[in-house]
């Protein structure tokens, strides 16, 4: 009997630690409180997981909302940052205590969304978080909102990658 109980535990572990799968950075449910209006709406969706880049949407009847986590190793990430950076245009503001040289600026995708990006370094990695709504004028989601939902996931990722 004892032996049993021990069986059935280790044939449903592999089930539960798959539980969060796709994503190494975030999971679903904190993706969903970052870009859903309420309790009561849908989940977000994990259109794409792996160790690269996870993309998270969700849509409501405002607007759809997606949170895109990046990931690159690359060897003289220092170096790079600039190319990332470049990104941005004119209107990059630095970042303090997230990761290293951290950056923040506006994101305008040829008016098909509009949000906020967030790019630094923690060791040889170069990650990038960006918040966008299709919504130029999204009462849910204001300019100021996105900033600080796209800093605060970049706290998380930076913490992970250390």
């Amino acid at each position: 009997m004892r032996y049993l109980g021990l069986l059935l535990l280790l044939a449903s572990w592999q089930a539960i630690c798959q539980m969060n799968t796709g994503c190494p950075w975030l999971n679903v449910a904190t993706a969903t409180g970052v870009l859903r209006t309420s309790e009561s709406a849908p989940m977000a969706t994990l259109v794409q997981g792996g160790k690269a880049a996870c993309d998270f949407t969700y849509h409501d009847s405002t607007a759809s909302r997606e949170l895109k986590i990046t990931v690159e190793e690359i060897k003289n990430a220092q170096q790079a940052m600039s190319a990332y950076q470049a990104r941005c245009g004119s209107g990059v503001t630095p970042l303090r205590a997230i990761g290293n040289e951290a950056v923040t600026c506006a994101v305008d995708n040829k008016g098909k969304s509009y949000g906020q990006q967030v790019i630094g370094i923690v060791r040889d990695q170069i990650f990038t978080v960006t918040v966008t709504t299709s919504a130029k004028k999204d009462p849910v989601m204001p300019r100021e909102a996105m900033e600080e939902k796209s800093r605060n996931i970049s706290e998380q990722v930076a913490g992970a990658l250390f």
